[in-house]
């Protein structure tokens, strides 16, 4: 009886060492596959602003973003919401042609936030005195999001800037007087933002540049919004 209840304790105290390891184990499995979920369904966040940006589809693009969420980027720098109302303004004015393309995000999920980095062309003709010219201009976009409501949306967005050209579209060459003040602008942008000036649209004061300062502290800000911090 003795060796019985000895055979029956080992036992019991087997399966105990198999089921905690087999609960973490479940644990951990069902901690990937929702990490899983939640970068599909951000990338695919992600992927949609653009889309509904150059659709011109005005309340889709505003669902992309939580209520009082921020935006960044070269001429704007202020709720989303104010953004959307902006945006509507230049699309109806005729006087360019806006696309944005994205690459694969990166995404970091911790609980119901995240950090996603993405790179994104955005390319933009223009009509000008001279002629018709493309701009196209390399940066990425960096945005927090949070799960609420069991939804992901976009909490803040920034713009980081590396580079830019310009390119004629109806004529052979582009003019010297193109080239003229282009000095006063930051290098990672300066096509666009004389491009932009021309329209009558200022580079706004919070541009954030590659390698700047100011994209050094938007990654700690970025890593301190995942921490909860």
């Amino acid at each position: 009886m003795k060796r019985i209840k000895m055979a029956f304790a080992a036992l019991v105290a087997l399966v105990a060492a198999f089921a905690a390891p087999a609960a973490m184990r479940a644990d951990s499995l069902r901690e990937g596959t929702d990490s899983m979920t939640a970068k599909v369904e951000i990338a695919e966040l992600v992927n949609n602003w653009g889309f509904y940006r150059d659709q011109e589809r005005w309340e889709e693009l505003s669902s992309v973003f939580h209520p009082g969420g921020t935006i960044s980027i070269s001429w704007y720098d202020g709720l989303h919401e104010g953004f959307v109302e902006a945006s509507k303004m230049i699309a109806a004015s005729g006087t360019a042609l806006l696309k944005h393309q994205f690459g694969v995000p990166s995404i970091r999920v911790a609980g119901d936030r995240a950090v996603s980095e993405v790179n994104v062309i955005i390319m933009v003709r223009a009509s000008a005195p001279f002629g018709t010219v493309d701009t196209t201009s390399y940066a990425r976009f960096i945005d927090m999001l949070e799960k609420r409501d069991g939804a992901w949306r976009v909490q803040k967005r920034v713009a980081v800037y590396e580079k830019d050209r310009i390119d004629p579209v109806d004529m052979p060459a582009l003019p010297p007087a193109l080239f003229e003040g282009l000095d006063q602008f930051p290098a990672e942008l300066r096509f666009l933002a004389a491009s932009m000036k021309r329209g009558g649209i200022e580079l706004s004061k919070t541009v954030v540049l590659d390698k700047s300062e100011a994209s050094k502290a938007l990654y700690g800000e970025a890593d301190a919004w995942l921490a909860g911090i």
